[in-house]
């Protein structure tokens, strides 16, 4: 069981020599109807991305023959008026490309949500596709009917199979080692792995009070596949055993079918888990992202859920301990980190705290996380950081920009 030690005297500000955009193009998506920048990855003058995004719709103008203030716009086919319908027409498509030529559309499925994983080459793909319909009641239970498929290219994404699986079996994160060994997890929590390219699936015994019959979809908190091909999971534990009100991390060795605990971070929720690709005395670091205190109450109108966040490491080695690296601002909501070379660590964070629009900082350490500076990025609309490069990519509209650290 690993303990929280505080690492105080961290230095916190602006830098001078902070990092500037530089711009990669400006047609981004630009040629691809309906408009969607989608989850994007750059490679030299290469692109791809996988985006969700809802149908074209197109409307004509009515009534202007009374005047400018009688004319409307109206739907060009009834179904386009339709909320559940749009919903409903809502489709995952993955696009191959150059970044300053166009993308071609290689692969599209309904899909309101999905999940990717793409091997380091492009040649391997897998790509789970969830859809519901909106039309249909939703039942006394709350649980409308979800339908999973799960599809697989090996050739760049140029034809896609779709594997047997079953379509009540929710995916929400795909972790592979390689093209054939990998991890799908989903609601319930559930996680399958597979050793021959998705053609046969086994699931996963999960550590305790990881599931709870009351919440047949509840998520794991956090998950993260290391470089050694460990897999690593959080979740938020009242009690158990000793342990109150924390989250327990658990490791899974590939070659094991038996989780065990790894670390605790007491009185905090893990949001989100990283690891680097660095090895430091034959062992990488693990970082966890996470809310200070207990889970949102749902029934305590007082509690809005914004909690301060704060960022913490261990190594992969036996029985780690665990460094509170820092805390962050209370006025700041954070979204998301990554982990890069040479000590490069990335936060991502919303300052919601002003006038106007909310704006996006980003929290960057450059010394594994003993010293921070932050910037100012005003309203994105995502992005992408490559960890072997260190280098962060933002998208505004077409235009995609980059700067290293």
């Amino acid at each position: 069981m690993g303990a929280v030690v505080l690492i105080a005297a961290l230095t916190y500000g602006r830098h001078s020599s902070a990092p500037a955009w530089q711009s990669v193009t400006t047609t981004f998506t630009k040629a691809d109807r309906p408009y969607g920048g989608g989850a994007f990855r750059i490679r030299g003058s290469e692109v791809m991305t996988l985006k969700i995004a809802g149908p074209e719709l197109r409307f004509h103008v009515v009534g202007l023959d009374k005047g400018y203030d009688e004319a409307q716009a109206v739907p060009d086919e009834p179904w386009m008026d339709n909320v559940d319908e749009r919903l409903n027409r809502r489709t995952a498509s993955f696009l191959r490309g150059s970044l300053n030529g166009d993308l071609t559309r290689r692969f599209q499925q309904p899909a309101q949500n999905a999940a990717w994983w793409y091997s380091k080459d492009w040649t391997t793909f897998y790509v789970a596709t969830d859809w519901m319909d909106y039309k249909r009641a939703e039942p006394k239970n709350g649980l409308s009917p979800h339908i999973t498929k799960l599809w697989r290219s090996g050739d760049g994404g140029k034809t896609w199979t779709q594997l047997n699986w079953p379509q009540d079996r929710n995916i929400d994160r795909l972790l592979f080692l390689d093209s054939e060994r990998g991890y799908a997890i989903g609601w319930g929590p559930h996680i399958w792995r597979t050793a021959d390219g998705g053609q046969s699936w086994q699931e996963i015994s999960l550590p305790p009070m990881a599931t709870d019959v009351r919440q047949p979809r509840k998520r794991l908190n956090a998950t993260d596949l290391g470089p050694d091909g460990v897999l690593r999971i959080a979740y938020y534990v009242s009690t158990l055993g000793e342990i109150r009100s924390s989250t327990v991390v658990y490791r899974l060795r590939w070659d094991t079918t038996q989780f065990w605990q790894d670390a605790v971070l007491p009185g905090q929720v893990i949001v989100q888990l990283g690891s680097s690709d660095e090895l430091r005395a034959d062992a990488h670091s693990i970082y966890a992202l996470s809310e200070l205190g207990a889970p949102r109450d749902w029934d305590d109108t007082r509690d809005n859920g914004h909690r301060t966040g704060a960022i913490s490491t261990w190594a992969s080695s036996s029985q780690p301990r665990v460094d509170q690296l820092h805390t962050f601002d209370e006025c700041y909501t954070l979204d998301g980190f990554s982990v890069g070379t040479k000590g490069v660590l990335l936060v991502y964070a919303t300052d919601a705290g002003r006038r106007g629009a909310p704006h996006e900082i980003t929290f960057y350490s450059r010394d594994f996380g003993r010293s921070w500076s932050d910037i100012d990025d005003g309203i994105g609309q995502g992005g992408w950081f490559d960890a072997q490069t260190n280098t962060q990519y933002a998208l505004y509209a077409y235009t995609v920009k980059k700067r290293q650290f």
